[in-house]
């Protein structure tokens, strides 16, 4: 966690509720399947042993960036090991990404920054059976991607492209022609995270939920997620912290937003 992120949970942190006060049964249900659910898939240890080998891996990859990265290192070359510590779904945040599609039962998914396919392979464990693309800037970081979804036997499951997000975004949307889940964790940056919100949003319907990674990760992301999140057309957003989520759904008469913790990290929140 960065200093900003660290100082931006304390706020956060401090309006969280838990489960325990929820009133809404399907706020209610779904924090509960994300933060509360301590079951341990055969998903969960394949990703994590495919991580634990990219962290020993010596393999040095050239890598584009067309992200926040860019502007310092519009290429460079990265280390598999630099890239599985630093790049992509943390294993907490694999685990919520994977409980989420297995709570709501997306059939459609678009991910917007697969990195190697570490959050990838959590979403697409949990969906098997479902269509999902995913796009990823880098063509060096996408062929990682591949790999390592074909030793989890799920390459068929993922179709993985590349190139930035202004060529490659139309297309898919065109192709899946509507979108029930949308993971965006590409390009932290204010102006380009609104334009492909609202693109995805043409391609939303009212079940469709819109997944943000680091939606605290700076003050630019979070001004973002303020955006996101007072838009007309979200009628619910969640924020877990390290996920983030909208819903669209007219059954939710009122705009409503909660910042939801796990039950154990306020213990005396048990009423």
């Amino acid at each position: 966690m960065s200093f900003f992120q660290a100082r931006a949970f304390l706020p956060f942190y401090r309006q969280a509720v838990t489960q325990y006060q929820l009133h809404s049964p399907f706020v209610f249900e779904l924090a509960r399947a994300v933060l509360e659910d301590l079951r341990w898939f055969y998903a969960f240890e394949d990703v994590e042993a495919i991580r634990t080998n990219m962290l020993k891996s010596g393999l040095v990859i050239q890598v584009t960036d067309y992200g926040i990265g860019s502007e310092r290192n519009p290429g460079k070359k990265r280390s598999l090991r630099s890239i599985a510590r630093l790049s992509g779904s943390s294993a907490r945040q694999g685990r919520m990404l994977f409980r989420i599609a297995q709570h709501l039962h997306p059939q459609t998914l678009l991910e917007l920054g697969g990195s190697a396919g570490l959050g990838t392979m959590y979403l697409a464990a949990a969906t098997q059976g479902a269509r999902m693309i995913s796009l990823e800037g880098s063509a060096e970081l996408a062929e990682v991607a591949a790999a390592n979804l074909g030793w989890l036997q799920l390459k068929e499951a993922v179709e993985i492209r590349s190139g930035p997000f202004e060529q490659t975004l139309d297309a898919a949307l065109t192709d899946l022609e509507k979108i029930d889940l949308a993971y965006f964790d590409g390009n932290h940056r204010l102006a380009p995270t609104l334009a492909y919100f609202e693109k995805c949003l043409a391609f939303a319907h009212e079940k469709t939920v819109f997944v943000f990674d680091d939606a605290h990760w700076s003050e630019e992301m979070e001004t973002a997620w303020e955006r996101i999140k007072n838009h007309p057309r979200v009628t619910l957003s969640i924020d877990f912290f390290e996920l983030s989520l909208v819903f669209f759904d007219p059954d939710f008469r009122e705009k409503q937003h909660f910042c939801i913790v796990p039950a154990r990290w306020k213990p005396w929140k048990f009423y």
